[in-house]
């Protein structure tokens, strides 16, 4: 026996859960709270039943949260949940607690009959989940843009003045909100081949833009436009601060958009470090990067350093898999595009 109470999370867990959360979050409680019923209430693909709390003593002392992200595998749409918000107090760390969560989460997916679990954030329990069955698509490289320092500006992201790109001639316009459905366009003119894919439609879009916590910064190219790049910091990050600004997503219809647009981001974008990942870009894409002075992140088969690269771990949770879906044990079956982990974060 444990001596933990492990279950699924409900109303009555509300206050506690946020409390937990914001202990790692630091959003204060309103932000947190308003974080939480974004990621979870709000969620249009799936809420957050399937998140599992557990209780020491009578008090909840850990959280694996279990939310719905969207993907397609050729014109088939599929719901997958991801594990978020893994949060555990410090005393009950380096215990089974996390795992006993995990279990629980799986158990509840079976029973619900959703065939896998997703998590894109829990790296350094990797070995550990290795060991219990998960399984490891991953990781992949990222380039990294260093500053020696911060760049800051008093100058609002929409009030810049249209630039114009060197390679393409288009406007690149920084805007205030998303233009759902010019992105969504973009997105649809996009080749597509059968791998799982996120579904980035306006609806994809609309999600990411409304999240509470995040400052996001839209950089669109052309009138009609030709690509799109979109950046991330938390809102509760400093510009001055360590942690890096992420481009979460960035799509051009040629070479040329694509080096414009990532040149321009790199001028403007706040922050000390901007990343990108490059596990989906043909390499006439990754060799721009490399000329505007970014340098290369990739795997070297050592946990302890590899451990700080984005992965993906999966487990199936015994639940019928469905048929002609790619295996999504193989690496080559995931269009990673758009998933960046802050991106819904």
């Amino acid at each position: 026996m444990t001596g933990y109470e492990i279950r699924a999370a409900t109303e009555a867990d509300r206050a506690e859960i946020v409390a937990l959360q914001d202990s790692f979050l630091g959003a204060g409680t309103a932000g947190t709270a308003s974080y939480l019923d974004w990621k979870y209430r709000a969620n249009p693909y799936l809420d957050g039943r399937y998140s599992v709390v557990g209780r020491k003593d009578g008090e909840l002392v850990g959280m694996v949260g279990v939310f719905g992200s969207s993907w397609r595998a050729g014109d088939r749409r599929l719901v997958l949940p991801c594990v978020s918000e893994t949060v555990i107090y410090p005393e009950h760390r380096g215990g089974p607690l996390f795992h006993l969560m995990l279990d629980e989460a799986r158990a509840m997916l079976r029973e619900g009959g959703v065939p896998w679990l997703l998590d894109f954030g829990d790296q350094g329990a990797g070995p550990a989940m290795l060991l219990r069955g998960w399984r490891e698509v991953g990781p992949w490289g990222q380039a990294a843009l260093r500053r020696d320092k911060a760049v800051l500006t008093d100058m609002a992201w929409h009030q810049r003045p249209i630039a114009y790109g060197e390679a393409s001639g288009l406007p690149l316009r920084c805007l205030p909100s998303t233009d759902i459905a010019a992105m969504a366009a973009v997105v649809r003119r996009l080749p597509v081949d059968g791998r799982l894919r996120p579904d980035r439609d306006e609806t994809y879009f609309r999600r990411r833009a409304d999240n509470p916590l995040a400052r996001y910064f839209h950089l669109v190219a052309g009138d009609d436009p030709q690509g799109y790049l979109i950046g991330h910091r938390s809102a509760v990050d400093t510009d001055e601060g360590d942690t890096p600004t992420t481009i979460v997503d960035v799509e051009a219809m040629s070479d040329e958009v694509f080096a414009d647009l990532v040149r321009t981001a790199y001028e403007l974008l706040p922050g000390r470090v901007v990343l990108l990942w490059t596990r989906d870009l043909p390499p006439s894409r990754r060799t721009l990067l490399w000329e505007l002075g970014a340098e290369p992140d990739e795997p070297v088969g050592r946990f302890t350093r590899d451990k700080f690269l984005p992965n993906l771990m999966i487990r199936e949770t015994g639940a019928p898999v469905p048929r002609g879906l790619p295996d999504p044990d193989r690496a080559g079956s995931w269009d990673m595009r758009g998933v960046s982990g802050r991106a819904w974060r």
